[in-house]
């Protein structure tokens, strides 16, 4: 059974060395040109970022980046802007910082991230995270994220957070939890704003992906900017230099075993499991695919499993090859015999596969036929004795050099009349009840009547089968 606990840690950077660890920082130099943004970075900026030491550095256990009002290579201002890209890089989890910030008017300190490799193109089409926004004086903290089109058809969601605290006088926790559908906000563990995936989206995803594009590699940032288009520019009364302190980054797994539900909640059986909503967790622990990328290029781009549009809607698991697997969590409402329905295609091989639950295989070797295309649906059934509550099933491919596709899973839970458990109670089940009728105080089957058919016939587990038993039949027939 899954069972998620308190978030683990992953990696830190608790700045306690005596510089600025190059395994996870590299300084951006400059004003955006070399990067290919706009002259002050796009934002109208007024500083000239350097890597020199008088604008970042470690000291008594903390990154410190300081804002100076100096003449220097054209610019009136210098600070120090940080990333991780390529170094540090991470999808999901609990970001957070122990940072205390600078107030002067036309400061603007920031701790945040952006898509590492850019999946759904320029910015903000692969989207950016505001972890912790400032502007001016420090009484008001903004959390936000840009997503949509390419800028300028670019748009944003965001909440703040303005609670009479001074945030420059001292360290403050700011922090997300950012799973697949969710991003929440919180400074000091008040939460303050919550974004959904219901209402964010790229215009260059794939249709049907409302994950994207906050469903790919993120990295950090850590600047000062002077002036922009939000704080505006410095004015007579802004003091300099002006220094924010971060303690500490951290980033923790919000599932220390590396696998949650896709939805963020178990799939219901009885009901229908997509193929393509296996867990979150990755290669090796929610799925195990022959190759690393996803031939399909559909849905979830960033997986290794093969994702396609399927013809009947929605999307489905294609050319699946000998020894994969792909899990997904479950709550089984409730114990019993469930008709499970697979949808399967394959165009010239056929296949089979069988259904693990906590790793105890319920339903035998399933056969899937050639069914003349990789898009020609058929149903193939079997029956699964499931017990209630929440549980790991593990689809698994039994099948050597032949390959077939697979949409989707039906359970359903079958009823105690339904003898012959096809998913239907008709003469089929009453022919089976009467077969098996032994008369009162006859507790073996009698000639005819096997005892798995007898076992099931005795519908009021009294040992007999008999006119009880009608009663119960007649009652879901």
């Amino acid at each position: 059974m899954l069972t998620l606990g308190q978030p683990v840690l992953v990696w830190s950077d608790e700045f306690n060395g005596a510089t600025i660890d190059s395994a996870n920082w590299e300084h951006m130099i400059g004003d955006g040109t070399i990067y290919g943004v706009p002259a002050g970075w796009g934002n109208n900026e007024l500083q000239y970022y350097t890597d020199r030491a008088v604008n970042s550095f470690v000291s008594n256990g903390s990154l410190h980046i300081v804002a100076r009002q100096e003449s220097f290579a054209g610019y009136g201002y210098t600070s120090a802007r940080l990333r991780s890209k390529n170094k540090q890089d991470f999808l999901y989890g609990r970001m957070e910082g122990r940072i205390q910030l600078p107030s002067t008017a036309g400061i603007w300190p920031a701790f945040w991230m952006l898509p590492t490799n850019n999946v759904y193109g320029g910015w903000a089409a692969s989207g950016e995270i505001d972890i912790m926004e400032s502007v001016n004086v420090a009484d008001t903290i903004f959390g936000t994220i840009h997503h949509g089109g390419p800028w300028p058809q670019n748009t944003s969601l965001g909440g703040t957070l303005s609670n009479g605290t001074d945030f420059s006088q001292g360290f403050h926790v700011y922090a997300i939890e950012w799973e697949p559908d969710v991003i929440r906000w919180y400074v000091d563990g008040v939460l303050y704003s919550v974004q959904t995936s219901g209402g964010w989206f790229s215009t260059n995803a794939p249709p049907g992906n409302t994950r994207a594009p906050f469903d790919q590699l993120f990295h950090f940032l850590l600047n000062v900017a002077v002036g922009g288009n939000f704080p505006g520019a410095p004015n007579g009364t802004s003091q300099f230099p002006q220094e924010m302190m971060i303690d500490y980054v951290r980033v923790y797994d919000l599932t220390p075993n590396g696998q949650s539900p896709f939805s963020g909640s178990p799939h219901a059986i009885g009901g229908r499991i997509e193929a393509e909503e296996f867990d979150n967790g990755g290669a090796g622990v929610a799925y195990n695919d022959c190759d690393t990328t996803n031939n399909g290029g559909a849905f979830r781009t960033l997986e290794g499993v093969d994702i396609e549009a399927s013809t009947e809607g929605g999307f489905n698991i294609g050319w699946l090859c000998g020894g994969e697997w792909v899990e997904y969590t479950v709550d089984v409402a409730a114990g019993g015999n469930y008709l499970v329905e697979s949808r399967v295609a394959s165009n010239a091989t056929g296949g089979s596969f069988h259904l693990e639950f906590d790793g105890v295989d319920k339903t035998g070797t399933v056969s899937v036929p050639v069914t003349g295309g990789w898009q020609s649906w058929t149903t193939v059934s079997a029956v699964a004795a499931l017990d209630a509550g929440e549980q790991v099933l593990r689809f698994v491919n039994d099948s050597g050099p032949e390959e077939y596709n697979i949409n989707y899973f039906d359970f359903t839970l079958l009823a105690a009349s339904d003898l012959d458990l096809d998913g239907d109670v008709d003469l089929a089940d009453y022919a089976i009840l009467s077969g098996c009728v032994a008369g009162p105080g006859v507790s073996s089957p009698p000639g005819g009547c096997s005892a798995s058919a007898f076992s099931s016939a005795d519908l009021d587990n009294d040992g007999d089968v008999d006119l009880d038993d009608y009663g119960a039949f007649s009652a879901g027939f």
